[in-house]
């Protein structure tokens, strides 16, 4: 598919040059036409008045007002007086002289510029009748334009061949950029394919379950309901996991259409760290892992409490997860000159430098079958992620394999001044 739209957007990209090199060209010849005919007419015009002045008795070959090509091409005339008799000319083409005269019997005899064609020679011909001395005269000048047509004519074929060599050069240059441009959205595309086949997956699972279960039970339809609570609890257990994969799933969607919202608030820091230490008490005492808090006191902090609170839990969960029994689990809070850190340790399995590449990826698990035996399915730490970036912060990973990891979750002060610098200028209003 991708293939297809390179090759679309080539020769779209090709077609554009096209039309736009054509247009161009023909332009530029245009423009090119215009001025010399123009020069051409400005030196005729010079030429006619310096032939009047000298009444035609004098070739005024020295006349050099116009520093133009025409100067070199030269010049032709023939005077003709009121009896349609040469009165004076400078020919190097005498059949000038006859086509001259067919000019003056069709009549034409009122100032204009126009072309002849004399042996296949084009000439731009200025005829200007005047008065002298009571006599009428017709002053028809003559200048070649073969010069000028293949001025023109080589100027445009140098174009056709520059553009020619453009488009052989830029064919295969707007193939690789079109590529170029493409991944970006190849790569949502695939991750987009590879969310909805991991999504449809997980949900399958639970739901297979739920359905076994419920035609066990279907089975045993004359039994009382505490004979089949094993099947109900199977039932109402796959239930949570998919709701809260659900949840998850719909956290994940409103953060990729950017309309997940963050209230900002003030709030104890080292107070919800606390709490969230107990509720995971309980968690880490059934894999016997020891989880303990070095917890900086009274640390203030402007954000979405259940955001940050979520992101914290899904770290504490995930340490939990992978470190074997008798482990340990430590949740910090330190607070420096620029920033607060909330760090996660924990003697775990670790992570190796390709894994923690992709830990934050979504769906991605370490240990699948862990997660599955705890119910996880690779959703947590790109949520967590999210949750961070979106309070300006990061999180770092330190892991070394079947050592341990240490999550850090740095997040920047900055917002903490704003908000106490508010709430003072707040307080001496009031005072």
């Amino acid at each position: 598919m991708f293939k297809e739209i390179k090759r679309k957007i080539t020769m779209f990209n090709t077609l554009i040059l096209v039309i736009f090199m054509f247009v161009f060209i023909l332009l530029l010849g245009f423009l090119v036409k215009w001025s010399l005919n123009l020069t051409g007419e400005m030196y005729l015009t010079n030429v006619g008045k310096e032939i009047i002045q000298n009444n035609g008795e004098s070739d005024p070959s020295h006349i050099t007002s116009v520093d133009s090509v025409h100067d070199k091409v030269g010049y032709q005339f023939i005077l003709w007086d009121s009896s349609r008799t040469v009165k004076s000319m400078k020919l190097e083409d005498r059949n000038l002289i006859m086509l001259g005269y067919e000019w003056m019997i069709q009549g034409k005899q009122v100032s204009q510029f126009s072309m002849m064609t004399s042996d296949n020679i084009e000439y731009r011909v200025y005829t200007l009748p005047y008065s002298n001395n009571n006599n009428d005269y017709v002053l028809q000048v003559f200048q070649q334009i073969t010069t000028e047509q293949s001025i023109i004519t080589y100027i445009i074929s140098f174009l056709f061949l520059i553009g020619i060599g453009s488009i052989a050069v830029l064919i295969p240059m707007s193939y690789f950029l079109a590529g170029k441009s493409l991944q970006p959205i190849k790569e949502t595309f695939e991750d987009q394919k590879k969310f909805i086949a991991n999504a449809s997956h997980e949900l399958r699972t639970p739901l297979t379950v739920i359905q076994t279960n419920v035609e066990v039970l279907k089975l045993k339809e004359e039994e009382q309901i505490k004979d089949n609570m094993k099947w109900l609890n199977n039932i109402g257990s796959e239930s949570e996991t998919m709701a809260k994969l659900i949840s998850d799933l719909l956290i994940l969607a409103q953060a990729e259409n950017q309309s997940l919202s963050i209230e900002k608030e003030l709030f104890d820091l080292s107070s919800l760290c606390e709490q969230i230490v107990v509720l995971m008490t309980e968690l880490a005492n059934e894999k016997e892992i020891e989880l303990s808090a070095n917890i900086g006191p009274a640390i203030q902090y402007r954000g979405d409490e259940e955001k940050l609170k979520q992101a914290i839990r899904i770290l504490v969960d995930n340490a939990i997860k992978y470190t074997p029994e008798g482990g340990k689990v430590q949740l910090c809070l330190v607070q420096g000159k620029r920033n607060i850190a909330i760090e996660v340790k924990d003697t775990g399995v670790g992570l190796t430098e390709e894994e923690k590449a992709k830990v934050f990826s979504r769906f991605y698990r370490v240990d699948d079958a862990r997660n599955r035996e705890t119910g996880g399915v690779g959703l947590g730490l790109n949520i967590a992620d999210y949750v961070v970036k979106k309070h300006g912060g990061k999180i770092k990973i330190e892991s070394v394999p079947n050592m341990g990891s240490t999550f850090s979750i740095i997040l920047p002060r900055a917002n903490l001044k704003s908000e106490t610098k508010k709430n003072n200028n707040q307080m001496d209003m009031f005072l």
